[in-house]
This record gives C-alpha cells, sequence and structure tokens, in this order.
C-alpha cells in the first residue's frame, strides 16, 4: 500500500473536504494509480468511518461529511481515470436502490448510496416515492442484482410487500436479492414481506451488500 494514502484517509475521517481534494490531486499529479487512490485510500476511509457510525461513535451528521469529503475526491479520481484512459475494472455490482411509494424521506437512502457508490458499486438511484414497478423496471434494465428498498413511514411500508410480488410477476426475483430498511422498518416486517435482507443502518446495508458481493466471487 502506498504510504501517500495515509493522509487521505485521515482528512477523510477527519471531515476535511478540501484537503482531501489537495490531497487526492498532488497524489495523481505525482503519479499515484487513481484506482490505488480510490481503492485503497478513499473507499477504505469511508467503510472505516460507516463502521464507526454502525457501532454509534459518530453522528449521522459526521457520516455525511466523511462521505461529502470521499465524494469530493472520488471526482478528481473519476476525472483522472476519464483523461489517462486506466481500464477501470468492473463494479463490484449492481443495485437498484429508491424510497417507496408515499414517502419522501431519502437522508437514509443518500448516505447508503453515497457509501455503496464510494467502494465500488454500481448505484442507480431511482429517488422518493416511487412505486413498485418503478424498482422491478430499473432493475430489469440494469440487470441488477440486489434491490434496496427505504421506508420511513408504516403507511407506506406495504410497498415493499409490493415490490416483492412484483418482482415475482416480472419473473425476475429469483435473480436479484432485496433489502429492506427505514425507521418503519424491522426484522419481523423483513420476514413477513419476503425480503432477503434488512438493514438498520446505512453502514449496515453496506455490509450486507458488500458481503452478498463478495460470496458470489468467492
Amino acid at each position: 500500500m502506498t504510504d501517500d494514502l495515509g493522509p487521505i484517509r485521515e482528512a477523510v475521517l477527519n471531515y476535511d473536504e478540501d484537503l482531501v481534494r489537495k490531497l487526492v490531486t498532488d497524489a495523481v499529479r505525482n503519479g499515484i494509480d487513481p484506482l490505488e487512490i480510490m481503492n485503497e485510500g478513499l473507499s477504505k476511509a469511508v467503510v472505516d468511518v460507516g463502521d464507526r457510525f454502525g457501532r454509534e461513535e459518530i453522528f449521522l451528521v459526521q457520516l455525511m461529511l466523511a462521505a461529502k469529503a470521499c465524494i469530493a475526491g472520488a471526482e478528481i479520481v473519476k476525472k483522472s481515470i476519464l483523461e489517462s484512459k486506466v481500464k477501470v475494472s468492473r463494479p463490484k455490482g449492481v443495485i437498484v436502490i429508491g424510497t417507496v411509494e408515499g414517502d419522501i424521506h431519502n437522508i437514509g437512502k443518500d448516505i447508503l448510496v453515497t457509501l455503496l457508490e464510494a467502494t465500488g458499486f454500481e448505484v442507480h438511484d431511482i429517488g422518493v416515492d416511487q412505486p413498485a414497478d418503478s424498482f422491478v423496471k430499473k432493475a430489469a434494465q440494469v440487470n441488477a442484482r440486489i434491490v434496496a428498498s427505504s421506508s420511513l413511514l408504516t403507511t407506506s411500508r406495504p410497498q415493499q410487500k409490493i415490490i416483492e410480488e412484483k418482482l415475482k410477476s416480472a419473473g425476475i426475483r429469483d435473480k436479484v436479492k432485496t433489502i429492506v430498511g427505514g425507521a418503519a422498518i424491522d426484522s419481523k416486517w423483513a420476514k413477513e414481506v419476503g425480503a432477503d435482507f434488512y438493514g438498520v443502518t446505512a453502514s449496515e446495508g453496506v455490509s450486507i451488500i458488500r458481503n452478498f458481493f463478495e460470496g458470489l466471487n468467492e
């Protein structure tokens, strides 16, 4: 591992967006492989901060600041990759995510999207207040392996059951795994609707999704 990446990780963990930009820019100029910067610097830092949030060592606002700092660095890396035509490896996995119909909350969803993108996944965020059909159509379109849905309202959570039914009707339920989350969701509800996974927090959701895809590659 390149020693120069330590300060980048520390800058992310200190939520210093400006310093992350400077250090990543310097690393690129010094000829460090942009994929190494992403994988060993930025991605490892955001996984670390996600774990800290999961252990309740930091607050939600700190998680968001760290994710924002990481994305700032990631944008520079992406630009470098495009300019140098570096061959990018395939994404770790394809995921469709959204907040269900009848619910416009997006904070938890957006954090999960940010963390997943920062750690190398291809994420298709369909937004908030989305009907079950939108999840199914997008999953089929992008050949997703996971469909993630969020619900913070008890009135909207029945939509997660409809997503399961629509995936079956479309004939793709056996090709995808589903994960549910949100304030209105618990493990009992996840089991009732037939979801494969349940994530209490965004960081736990990342761990579950990461473990699933790593299992496919073993």
